[in-house]
């Protein structure tokens, strides 16, 4: 992979340093945070970027020679000079963390070229630690893990944010009491991942930071992910852009892409 540093070791170094990460998020956690706006309803803190400073030094000293790609950091274009890149959304579900939510996550992914090979989502409130390597397996906290095995859609539990629910609720497709109210879309797609949720949902758009860990652990773990049209997801394109996102288990995901398509959702 590299001639500084191994496979195994990347990946201890890797869960040592979110670690430390997730230490970061937990030092604001009863503290008043300095919060500004990228844009309207984009929120970035404090933690954020010291989170995003750190592991972009740590990252960038560990393995010189891979390109890096971050949602607080300026797109420098090295993910397209590189075979290899690191992928990083320091806080996933900025809001939640705001909110002393326990529904924000670290989530890092290493892509070689367009596709995620390893996958790392930590919530810093629950202790969970998610890791997936390509062909490998998926694990939390060291177990491995698999999405459940529902066949039936009707009872389905669907975890997706508060601004998009009014949308869900008029594809009339789901009960109101089988939505669940979640921030992390990386943390959303890896509880489907561990079999707890059966079906992460986002209409809005993504960017590869958000997705690129979760899609590879999610994989691993038995599930399958699509935009909401059934495209596959794209990594590492000129925009960064994901139109939506579907996850469940294949069964699942089938019939609910089936029941999407014949009411021509985009």
């Amino acid at each position: 992979m590299t001639d500084f540093i191994t496979e195994q070791n990347l990946e201890l170094i890797s869960k040592d340093a979110l670690m430390e990460a997730s230490k970061i998020a937990l030092e604001f956690k009863n503290k008043t945070m300095k919060v500004e706006y990228k844009t309207k309803g984009q929120p970035v803190t404090e933690a954020d970027v010291k989170i995003d400073n750190y592991l972009k030094d740590f990252f960038k000293r560990k393995t010189p020679n891979f390109g890096w790609l971050s949602e607080e950091t300026e797109d420098d274009g090295s993910r397209l000079k590189n075979e290899y890149f690191w992928c990083l959304d320091p806080i996933d579900g900025t809001r939640s963390f705001i909110n002393h939510k326990p529904e924000y996550t670290i989530s890092l992914a290493l892509i070689n070229n367009t596709k995620p090979i390893l996958g790392f989502i930590v919530n810093p409130e629950t202790q969970e630690f998610f890791f997936a390597k390509k062909n490998k397996g998926a694990f939390c906290n060291g177990k491995k893990i698999n999405v459940n095995n529902k066949k039936e859609i009707q009872n389905c539990k669907y975890a997706i944010s508060n601004s998009e629910i009014a949308r869900l609720s008029e594809l009339n497709i789901v009960h109101e009491k089988n939505i669940i109210r979640m921030g992390s879309i990386a943390y959303k797609i890896a509880l489907v991942a561990k079999g707890e949720i059966d079906i992460a949902i986002s209409f809005t758009k993504k960017n590869d930071w958000d997705v690129a860990a979760a899609d590879l652990i999610l994989q691993e773990a038995g599930g399958k992910i699509n935009e909401i049209d059934g495209k596959l997801l794209q990594y590492n394109t000129s925009d960064l852009k994901i139109k939506s996102i579907v996850a469940s288990n294949k069964t699942i995901l089938a019939k609910l892409q089936y029941r999407l398509s014949h009411r021509n959702i985009h």
